[in-house]
């Protein structure tokens, strides 16, 4: 409430209406008798007592008045300027709440100020009044806080009957009525000295309420800080300064990652090359990773260089191609598709180059060249590069031969592969061979050369037919040591003997048989006798009689080759391969002699034998029984019509006889 109407409703309380009685009676200062419940009138100014002020916060209080005032409003004009002149005195003994954001935003205790006014009391319905008692005389005041008049005015009910008003809900101002009467000068000056002394009282209470809350502020700032609030304002330092720390770290820590990135070059890359049949390749697309804190962190060199893959300049007729990637500890994946997108090879490089093409038509490959991947302990350079390339291959069948030397006495096998007709193909050589004959394996053909003892040492050259082509292979023979003995007497040459004008027309007349079955490739070649035998003769030793000296000398002169072994030692004879047997009897001069034929034209011949158990025709298995030597057995090995060293074939250590 501003001060212009505490001023304005103090300076009228002479003029508050008189309360009236129930009944239309009219009372002064106490009930009359006989009419019920009524309102006590107000006294008159200057007979009012004047209230006693108290220290502290107790409350003011008033006591009863018997003297009657001589003037009493009546009128309800004058009740509503009485209740207006109480307001301000409410309000100015309401305490000042405190104000907020001082002492570090705490809620303060109210301190209770002392009330300097006595607050206006309500008028309420009375209680039978005590008798009156006798009138106390009055203290004066001191001047200086000097009550006015009119406070003291309204008279005292008894304390329980009394009600404080509430300050929000003031009784609301009634127009005077037209017959109130005007102020006296003397009236005025009481207004005036009244609303001094208010606005003085209200003054006081602000400081003294000001004065409460610094007083309660120096206390707290006086109150020594407690251990938990030390140890939580030490612990948020702490934090403060771990957060700097690891910001300032962080910042280092940044700095120096930046510099290792910066240092991480593409130098580093390894430089693969890869070179398919004589052609370097270009990568189409790279992808690489370098170090910069260890394999933890890398910066990554990625690039597509093109979309269109190197067509390589070369047809391959043969089906196969060479493949080479530096550096070798790269390792490379190739994929290869053909024409309709379908996948035909998958697998590393050294698995392409050995890979042969058996479909003429278009190919696109993909090569992968990848370094450093998995798990590496040392910072490693980690990525791949990619190729791709295109090539025709135009099938051409491939000619080959086992080995491209060879002794005399030896067996050459010649096989063809790749070959797009069904034609059989056709051989043309310098040396015997057994023609060709459909592979066992089923990939192609195969034929046999057979190296005679006298053969001369040199290139030989092996033209084979296929598809209409014309292939050419060179062999070359190599010159056999030397093997011989001298007799001084015929007796001593070893019997039984079987050279080669001394075989039987019944064995000559088998040797143009030849089976397409090649029985041995189920199980090859194996030893025939069932225990251990000598040789006594080997094959393509000479023996000579009586030579001279400078015949011994230059290693000339007339002897017998022998073109088989003979064997001593009585055992049982097993067949040394599959086969089927051609001849089973007794021939002259050369005892029971037994032939089988293994196939492609390879035959076993045995002179000699004390028992044969098998029969002609009959078809043997590897193993199986066939008689038994005696103490002296000629064992030979023909490739065709060539007699060839039958002990390597009878052991399987034939190379060429693994060729089937």
């Amino acid at each position: 409430m501003d001060e212009e109407k505490v001023t304005q409703t103090a300076m009228e309380p002479a003029q508050q209406p008189k309360p009236k009685a129930r009944g239309g009676q009219c009372t002064q200062g106490k009930t009359a008798p006989g009419t019920g419940r009524g309102r006590t009138a107000k006294p008159h100014a200057s007979n009012s007592n004047t209230a006693h002020r108290k220290t502290g916060t107790q409350k003011q209080k008033s006591e009863p008045q018997n003297t009657k005032s001589p003037q009493e409003p009546k009128t309800r004009a004058e009740q509503a300027e009485q209740t207006e002149a109480a307001a301000p005195e409410q309000v100015a003994a309401k305490p000042k709440a405190p104000r907020s954001g001082q002492a570090g935003g705490k809620r303060r205790r109210k301190k209770a100020a002392p009330k300097l006014e006595a607050k206006p009391q309500q008028y309420v319905e009375p209680r039978p009044e005590p008798p009156e008692a006798p009138e106390k005389p009055q203290t004066p005041e001191p001047a200086a806080v000097a009550e006015p008049a009119e406070a003291a005015a309204a008279p005292e009910m008894p304390e329980k009957a009394v009600q404080e008003p509430k300050a929000a809900q003031l009784p609301q101002a009634t127009e005077p009525e037209d017959d109130e009467p005007e102020l006296t000068p003397e009236q005025r000056a009481a207004a005036e000295r009244r609303k001094a002394e208010i606005t003085r009282t209200v003054q006081v209470s602000i400081e003294q309420i000001e004065d409460a809350e610094a007083e309660q502020a120096e206390k707290e700032a006086d109150t020594p800080e407690s251990t938990g609030s030390k140890v939580g304002r030490a612990v948020r330092l702490l934090i403060g300064w771990l957060l700097l720390v690891v910001l300032l770290a962080g910042m280092i820590a940044a700095g120096g990652i930046y510099w290792l990135y910066k240092k991480a070059t593409p130098d580093m890359i390894p430089a693969v090359t890869v070179t398919v049949a004589g052609q370097q390749l270009d990568p189409v697309a790279y992808h690489w990773q370098v170090p910069v804190a260890g394999n933890h962190l890398k910066r990554t060199y990625a690039e597509t260089l093109s979309s269109t893959p190197t067509a390589l300049e070369s047809d391959f007729g043969g089906g196969t191609m060479t493949l080479r990637v530096t550096p070798a500890d790269c390792s490379a994946e190739v994929t290869v598709k053909d024409e309709n997108k379908q996948e035909v090879f998958s697998g590393s490089a050294q698995e392409f180059a050995a890979y042969r093409f058996t479909t003429p038509g278009s190919y696109t490959a993909k090569l992968v060249v990848s370094s450093g991947e998995g798990y590496q302990s040392e910072p490693t350079v980690s990525g791949h590069q990619t190729y791709e390339f295109t090539f025709d291959v135009t099938i051409k069948a491939t000619v080959r031969l086992n080995t491209q030397a060879v002794t005399p006495g030896g067996v050459v096998a010649v096989k063809v592969t790749g070959q797009q007709t069904d034609t059989k193909p056709s051989l043309t050589a310098e040396l015997p061979d057994t023609g060709f004959r459909a592979s066992a394996t089923g990939d192609g053909w195969v034929a046999y050369l057979a190296v005679p003892l006298e053969t001369e040492p040199g290139s030989y050259t092996i033209k084979v037919t296929v598809d209409g082509e014309v292939q050419e292979l060179t062999l070359n023979v190599s010159k056999s040591a030397a093997s011989f003995r001298d007799y001084t007497s015929k007796s001593r040459l070893v019997t039984p003997y079987v050279g080669a004008d001394d075989t039987p027309q019944e064995v000559l007349d088998l040797l143009d048989t030849a089976s397409d079955t090649i029985y041995w490739a189920d199980a090859g070649f194996a030893s025939p006798f069932s225990d251990k035998v000598e040789v006594t003769l080997p094959y393509g030793l000479t023996e000579y009689v009586n030579r001279t000296q400078t015949e011994r000398k230059n290693n000339t002169g007339t002897g017998r080759t022998s073109i088989n072994v003979v064997l001593s030692g009585r055992c049982d004879l097993i067949a040394p391969a599959g086969g089927k047997v051609l001849l089973a009897e007794k021939l002259p001069n050369v005892g029971n002699t037994l032939v089988i034929e293994h196939g492609a034209g390879v035959k076993t011949i045995y002179y000699g034998l004390r028992r044969l158990t098998v029969e002609k025709g009959a078809i043997v298995a590897q193993g199986d029984a066939l008689g038994t030597t005696d103490k002296a057995t000629v064992v030979e090995v023909r490739v065709g019509k060539t007699p060839v060293e039958p002990l390597r074939i009878l052991r399987g250590q034939c190379d060429a006889l693994r060729s089937y």
